[in-house]
């Protein structure tokens, strides 16, 4: 299979769904990352473009996965202006392809980045996948109106500490307590899968073949 995965910023693949992603690379599947807001200006104090640019290539010189980032425009500032609109949807669609899985952020995310993602790639992969994932992302998920999620993939033992390890990678942005929230909230997920730790997914178009 090949599983596509589109996210926001660096980090937010990590976050939501690398354990997922390590079980299915083990298995013989490929993973291709699109990433649509590059690393640019930061209002973080201590974090720069050359800080994130370089947590982004250690996460993934680890991981393996197929790395695309869109040429986000950007504000005079130099901060990303990611807005859905015809014109950014036809240049981000370059670096999309057909696919067997697509997982794609929430549009219920409060972050306006991740849902100018989803209102930009949902409407493309509905022809392109034979399946679309939303991302269950922390922390966003906590104030979902609604818990639509409903596939809980196991990320116990080994997929966990290989999520933790590209977690790390990006220290500017998730000490240490946070790579600890990250994991209570998989852990609230594998309650609900009767196992250690779990991602979420909620699934809005299933493959009937």
């Amino acid at each position: 299979m090949k599983v596509l995965v589109v996210s926001a910023h660096p980090d937010d693949l990590e976050i939501a769904c690398s354990g997922t992603l390590k079980r299915l690379q083990d298995q013989g599947h490929s993973i291709v990352s699109v990433i649509t807001v590059k690393p640019s200006a930061e209002s973080n104090p201590n974090r720069t473009q050359s800080i994130v640019q370089s947590e982004l290539e250690n996460s993934y010189r680890l991981s393996g996965f197929e790395l695309r980032v869109f040429d986000t425009d950007l504000h005079a500032n130099g901060r990303p202006n990611l807005v859905a609109d015809n014109v950014t949807m036809t240049r981000l669609c370059k670096l999309l392809e057909p696919c067997d899985i697509a997982i794609i952020p929430n549009p219920q995310d409060s972050h306006q980045d991740h849902r100018a993602t989803y209102h930009l790639v949902y409407p493309a992969m509905i022809n392109m996948a034979k399946e679309i994932w939303l991302m269950d992302s922390y922390p966003y998920s906590l104030r979902y109106k609604e818990n639509t999620a409903n596939l809980f993939y196991n990320i116990s033992g080994e997929p966990w500490e290989f999520k933790k390890t590209l977690l790390e990678c990006y220290a500017s942005a998730l000490p240490v307590s946070q790579v600890t929230n990250v994991q209570l909230c998989n852990h609230y997920h594998g309650i609900k899968a009767k196992v250690d730790l779990a991602e979420a997914f909620t699934i809005v178009q299933k493959n009937v073949n």
